[in-house]
């Protein structure tokens, strides 16, 4: 006896509009549950010789600039509301991160890195904190900006290399001394005036030699103006 192979039945016509219903359905519910993702806007774009000339352009995002201008007005304590803040902050804040990404620059090309960079960055940002106001007032920042932990410490750890630079190629920062560490106890305008000098001692120390880097890397910035190209592509302020 002769067996033949049985042949599969044909689909209808509604059959396969229907199947073809059904994935497009399938489709749409996967489509759904994908989160939606917003692209991070370019605020500032800038280059010098120092971050690699016109063919390697550097960015500040949109969220980039709205941290560092709400934490330029917290270091002169000025409140922010919602998300809205001077533009001088925000122009200061460019100034600041140009500054920071030129000097940085300069010590990668050297070949070198300062020794622990991760501890430092935690350092850094630990100064931060007590320059701005406590813990929470940075969280608040960081999620009012959408700014995760890991993009802040990348910062920092360009804050670094560029405050290495600065204390090995142009003027000492770092270093300090005892009597330049009471006269500043005494003199200016720093977080710690409620505690004693032993007790604030290890803060103070970090505090200054941060204190000495900002003034040292605006003075870098103003000498090389010339050499430097920054377009803002959002306007000031938000």
């Amino acid at each position: 006896m002769t067996t033949h192979p049985r042949r599969a039945p044909r689909s209808s016509p509604l059959s396969r509009v229907l199947g073809l219903a059904l994935a497009f359905v399938l489709l749409a519910g996967v489509a759904h549950a994908q989160p939606v993702v917003v692209p991070d806007r370019v605020a500032v774009r800038f280059f010098s010789p120092e971050t690699g000339g016109a063919a390697q352009p550097r960015f500040l995002t949109e969220r980039e600039l709205g941290l560092f201008a709400r934490i330029e007005a917290l270091v002169e304590q000025v409140p922010v509301e919602a998300d809205v803040y001077p533009e001088r902050y925000a122009r200061a804040a460019v100034d600041r991160l140009v500054a920071r990404a030129m000097l940085a620059s300069l010590l990668v090309q050297r070949g070198s890195e300062p020794p622990d960079l991760p501890r430092l960055a935690l350092d850094a940002r630990a100064e931060l904190t007590d320059r701005i106001g406590g813990p929470a007032v940075l969280e608040d920042a960081m999620q009012r900006e959408g700014i995760e932990e890991s993009e802040l410490l990348a910062f920092l750890r360009d804050q670094v290399r560029a405050t290495w630079y600065v204390d090995k190629a142009i003027t000492p920062v770092i270093a300090v001394t005892e009597d330049s560490l009471r006269e500043a106890f005494r003199s200016t305008l720093h977080p710690f005036r409620n505690q004693k000098f032993e007790d604030a001692r290890p803060r103070l120390r970090r505090w200054l030699v941060a204190e000495r880097m900002r003034a040292a890397e605006l003075e870098f910035l103003q000498s090389a103006r010339t050499r430097i190209k920054i377009a803002t592509v959002l306007p000031f302020p938000r």
